[in-house]
């Protein structure tokens, strides 16, 4: 096959994918309802300890190439509890406000992860962004609040009462620890040789009973419900939540598709970000760029399908004016990241700037800031972080390297160690790249 081919299917298959991935998110809470959004939110947690195990400790145990640096084994856990901690706050916020915040919006909301990673960047690592940056990143503020605008503020818009506001701003709340859990990953691992497919793991175990632990934060009014639930009854929720999932009988749930939803938004979380990385791998900046530019209206737009039936949405111009002005903020702020990449690059010799590469090719193309958290838009809500190809965002959007005796003695060749440099995301002498994944 043609590698321009290749990779024009590879970028399609991102926006289908991509596309599907923010629809079933939105689908999953709304089926699920309120009532068990706290459920679902610690379903992903198990759900995803239980992928990651199946891809991680295989290439540990049966594959002497895949061994895991002792130096991140011999971490003190209190780094992994710290960032367990920021992401399941990111998540559970973002639970709560999802079943009644519009499709729509959260793809457009999620974008603000761009600016709030820069302003936590810069008060905790004092990060310098060029001005066209800051501006790309003040109209994606200027964009969300322009779509946010009218289902929040114009008293004729049914949806627009205490809880749905509440809902809104829980989500958009949610984007503030997935920064933070990005500087702290940064602060805790710079300059450390890492294995992320572990570190993911490792942190997703502890996001796991983080989340469990935040059972009583549901009995707060305005949070799991307006009344707040009570934490017996919370607790209860847990368990025919389970029941749901699993589609028994007198579970309420029996004719509703809840086993297929949950489990496939895991399964197609984790493909839509395997996918990404191979993008990142394969492809140039400007086409990384593109395509993320592309998944923002495509999957803002999906919501008014017809086929969603019961789930499509109604856009207003509102929202189609916000989101030209996030996409726009989006490509100068991309713009901005570029120039300031080459102005360094061409400070620094070849020796050190082949330290910065990404990944070892042939065709001496650079990726230095493929992987940058703040280069690409955030997609729709995954398990730990919001950017593809960092972590950084839950979504720890880490690169993750595999490889292993997954169906019996065969598996993955490859794995992906490297050490985090300085700013999100960018591995330095990454030693294989054959293959990859990433938890979301």
């Amino acid at each position: 096959m043609v590698p321009k081919i290749r990779l024009l299917l590879l970028v399609f298959s991102i926006l289908v994918v991509g596309t599907l991935n923010t629809l079933s998110y939105k689908v999953l809470y709304t089926v699920y309802s309120q009532k068990y959004a706290y459920f679902v939110s610690n379903g992903i947690n198990v759900l995803y300890v239980v992928f990651g195990g199946f891809l991680l400790y295989p290439r540990m145990y049966c594959n002497r190439s895949g061994r895991v640096p002792d130096e991140l084994r011999n971490q003190p856990q209190k780094k992994f509890i710290v960032m367990s901690f920021l992401d399941a706050s990111g998540t559970f916020l973002s639970a709560m406000g999802s079943v009644k915040t519009p499709g729509y919006l959260q793809t457009i909301l999620n974008q603000t992860l761009i600016p709030m990673i820069m302003l936590t960047s810069f008060f905790a690592l004092g990060t310098r962004f060029s001005p066209l940056q800051i501006s790309g990143a003040s109209l994606i503020i200027f964009g969300a609040l322009v779509s946010s605008f009218d289902s929040l503020l114009n008293p004729s818009n049914v949806a627009a009462n205490s809880s749905f506001k509440i809902s809104v701003i829980f989500y958009l709340c949610s984007n503030l620890p997935y920064a933070l859990s990005a500087v702290y990953k940064e602060v805790a691992f710079k300059n450390q040789k890492t294995d992320v497919m572990y570190l993911t793991q490792q942190v997703s175990i502890y996001q796991m009973l983080v989340g469990f632990a935040m059972l009583p934060l549901t009995s707060i009014p305005g949070v799991a419900s307006e009344e707040g639930i009570p934490v017996a009854e919370a607790a209860t929720t847990l368990d025919d939540g389970l029941l749901c999932y699993l589609q028994l009988p007198h579970s309420g749930c029996a004719h509703k598709p809840t086993f297929v939803l949950l489990t496939g938004y895991c399964l197609l979380n984790f493909i839509y970000n395997t996918l990404g990385l191979y993008l990142t791998k394969a492809a140039s900046s400007t086409v990384n760029a593109i395509t993320s530019s592309l998944l923002l209206p495509i999957t803002t737009l999906a919501f008014t399908l017809p086929i969603l039936g019961k789930f499509r949405e109604d856009i207003k111009r509102e929202t189609l004016m916000g989101l030209t002005i996030i996409i726009v903020g989006f490509l100068l702020y991309q713009y901005g990241s570029s120039s300031e990449s080459s102005r360094k690059k061409s400070k620094v010799s070849v020796v050190e700037e082949d330290s910065l590469t990404l990944l070892d090719k042939d065709d001496g193309r650079r990726s230095k800031n493929r992987l940058s958290p703040i280069n690409s838009p955030a997609p729709i809500a995954s398990f730990q972080e919001r950017i593809v190809g960092i972590k950084i965002k839950h979504g720890s959007k880490e690169v993750l390297g595999f490889n292993g005796c997954v169906g019996g003695g065969g598996g993955y060749a490859g794995g992906v160690y490297g050490s985090l440099d300085g700013r999100f995301g960018e591995f330095k002498r990454v030693q294989s790249f054959d293959s990859f994944s990433t938890s979301i």
